[in-house]
């Protein structure tokens, strides 16, 4: 059972924690809709891997594009992966923040397709999902070192 204390520290964090998801989501938002992409050819990929063969393929060639591709769709649901569980109790399993983070990524693809801002690419819901992942990850040590170290001061 939670002291005073520790129910105002655990609801000044989730405050936090709040407020930096909300300006995590904006900056998001701008990135993957504002970027002045608008307009161009509805394109899509739905064979999983092809862009990220051709990223590797011609490394040599588009270089900065494929590291911004690949490594960009990772960064960039990482927070996704990591606030989700931290923020909401029915997400600290893997395997929802999981699935969560892929149907957000998909839904980001289906978007992007419909307003002609970007391109549909599975690729990019493989890449986010990863990110999403990898975000899990962090809150799982997080939580570990929280645990292990922290709790009882």
């Amino acid at each position: 059972m939670r002291t005073k204390d520790s129910n105002m520290k655990h609801k000044v964090f989730l405050l936090i924690g709040y407020i930096l998801f909300a300006l995590y989501l904006m900056l998001l938002i701008d990135l993957l809709f504002f970027d002045g992409r608008s307009g161009g050819v509805k394109d899509y990929n739905l064979v999983p891997f092809r862009t990220i063969k051709n990223y590797i393929k011609y490394r040599h060639v588009i270089m900065n594009v494929s590291i911004t591709n690949i490594v960009g769709n990772i960064l960039a649901f990482i927070p996704l992966g990591f606030f989700v569980p931290t923020l909401w109790r029915w997400a600290r399993w893997m395997i929802i923040t999981t699935i969560f983070c892929g149907l957000m990524s998909f839904i980001v693809e289906i978007t992007q397709y419909r307003y002609s801002v970007g391109r549909f690419d599975v690729d990019d819901i493989i890449l986010n999902t990863l990110g999403g992942l990898i975000g899990y990850m962090v809150y799982k040590l997080c939580r570990l070192f929280y645990t292990c170290f922290l709790k009882g001061t």
